[in-house]
Order: structure tokens, then C-alpha cells, then sequence
């Protein structure tokens, strides 16, 4: 039963390993003379690749939307591949009535090791050496037929690395009359589980961070 309990006790641990492993927040700033509120966001996200943008910009889209903040996305009106004249995007804004623009990129990347350590689980008694020339050992130890053919409970898992690639991404907020910043925060997160989810989990760190700062 105590062995069961240790397997479970490592299980729950390992969980909240994985669980905690999403977008980590490392630095956050308000603007503290901008007055709201934010009526309709315009979504930018700079990426190379037109599909990561358009995964991006959706989820932030929706999300906002979710919260009660009217958006746009920008991959509706501008391509990647396309030279962007700022005077015409700044246009497209205005005609679509958004008051301020938030903007998103990949401003770092590195690789890092993660061990595991090993473990042991169960215990088997072995032979107690005392002082004084004390010694006692329990019944399987009187003859080797014995001792082979005594139940082995002891379950060894080496320790383990394993390589993570772990990304730095900034989320910015403008106000579009005054173009004065009033939001960014940086957040690093760790690539696993599908591009999706990982978007999911950042825009939901972001969010959440707007929401805390009276900003949506």
C-alpha cells in the first residue's frame, strides 16, 4: 500500500511539472496616464510564417472578442510577404474603427536541459549488521533458494535529460490617437504540445494580464 502511495505521490508531482510548464510572465508594464477604456482592438502578429500569424491573430481575436472587446485582424488586410506602408495600415485602423493596435513577436530563443532525477520505488529488508559483532537477517537469507526465490519489489528508474527549446515572445499596446505605449509584457514559454495549444496558453497569459491592469 506505502509503495502504491509513493507511485502516486510521483505521478501528482510530475503532473504538476507539466502543468506548470506554460507561458511564464517576466515582465510587465502599464502605462499609468493612459485613460480608457479600450473600445476595439486592432491585431497584429509579426511572424514569418503566415500560417503561425493567422493561428495567432485568430486566437487573440477570439479571445478579446470572448471578454467583451470588438477586434480586428490584421492578416485580413496585409500579407506577410507584403511591404507594409505604415500611413496605410494606420488608415485601415481608422476606417475600421479600432482605437489602439496590439502587436506581438518572437524577440528570443534558446535551449535549455531539464533532469529528472531517478527514483527507487518499494523496499526490501536486507540483513542488520549491529556493533559489537551484532548480527540479524531475516528468513529468506538461510539458504540461496530462498533468497532467489524471495519476492523482488524494488523498482529502479535511472535519471533522464531531456533537451526544451524555450521561447521569449512581447506583446505590445498602443493607443492609436496618441501613439503613446500603454501596455507590453513579456512572457517565456516552452515549445510542446502543437502550435495551437501553446497560442492558446500565451493569449490566455496575455489576457489575463490586460484584464488585472483595468485595460479590457
Amino acid at each position: 500500500m506505502a509503495l502504491i502511495f509513493r507511485r502516486f505521490v510521483l505521478l501528482l508531482t510530475g503532473f504538476a511539472m507539466v502543468a506548470c510548464s506554460g507561458p511564464e510572465m517576466t515582465g510587465s508594464w502599464t502605462n499609468s496616464d493612459f485613460v480608457g477604456p479600450i473600445k476595439k482592438v486592432y491585431i497584429v502578429g509579426i511572424a514569418k510564417s503566415e500560417m503561425n500569424r493567422r493561428v495567432f491573430e485568430d486566437a487573440f481575436s477570439n479571445k478579446l472578442f470572448s471578454m467583451g472587446v470588438s477586434t480586428e485582424a490584421s492578416y485580413r488586410d496585409i500579407m506577410t510577404s507584403q511591404e507594409v506602408n505604415k500611413d496605410i495600415l494606420a488608415q485601415k485602423m481608422a476606417e475600421k474603427g479600432c482605437d489602439t493596435v496590439l502587436l506581438t513577436r518572437l524577440i528570443g530563443q534558446r535551449k535549455e536541459t531539464v533532469v529528472s532525477p531517478g527514483h527507487v520505488y518499494g523496499y526490501s529488508p536486507g540483513p542488520y549488521y549491529g556493533g559489537y559483532g551484532r548480527y540479524s537477517r531475516p528468513m529468506h537469507y538461510n539458504s540461496w533458494g530462498n533468497y532467489y526465490g524471495h519476492p523482488y519489489n524494488v523498482v529502479f528508474e535511472p535519471a533522464t535529460s531531456t533537451e526544451v527549446v524555450v521561447l521569449t515572445l512581447e506583446s505590445v499596446m498602443y493607443d492609436l490617437n496618441t501613439e503613446q505605449l500603454i501596455w507590453s509584457a513579456q512572457y517565456e514559454t516552452v515549445v510542446e504540445g502543437g502550435l495551437d495549444k501553446m497560442v492558446r496558453d500565451y493569449v490566455q497569459a496575455a489576457s489575463k494580464d490586460l484584464k488585472k491592469k483595468g485595460l479590457i
